[in-house]
């Protein structure tokens, strides 16, 4: 589940909390650059932390991931996220 929203926002951190409570794996980013070409994400854990790590697991596959946002969180935010996973996809259709 990727949640976009701001970092210090307790809507977003809760929505963060729902995947992460039943085990389901989950990224809590504030913009889509922490999204980057070669496949790694900047997100917030649940106790705060900031982490980069591999984001998508296998780019050779459809890749199916849950999107939300925190209340105030702005459409573009979201879209540009979107589009930054789609680059993803594109550059490893290239390989």
């Amino acid at each position: 589940i990727l949640v976009i929203g701001g970092w210090d926002s307790s809507n977003t951190a809760h929505l963060l909390e729902i995947p992460h409570n039943a085990g389901v794996r989950s990224f809590h980013i504030n913009r889509a650059e922490c999204i980057t070409a070669d496949n790694k994400i900047t997100h917030r854990l649940i106790n705060g932390d900031i982490v980069t790590e591999d984001f998508v697991t296998d780019l050779s596959k459809d890749v199916v991931m849950g999107v939300t946002s925190g209340a105030s969180t702005p459409d573009a935010a979201v879209q540009d996220s979107l589009s930054s996973i789609f680059l993803l996809k594109q550059l490893a259709n290239k390989e």
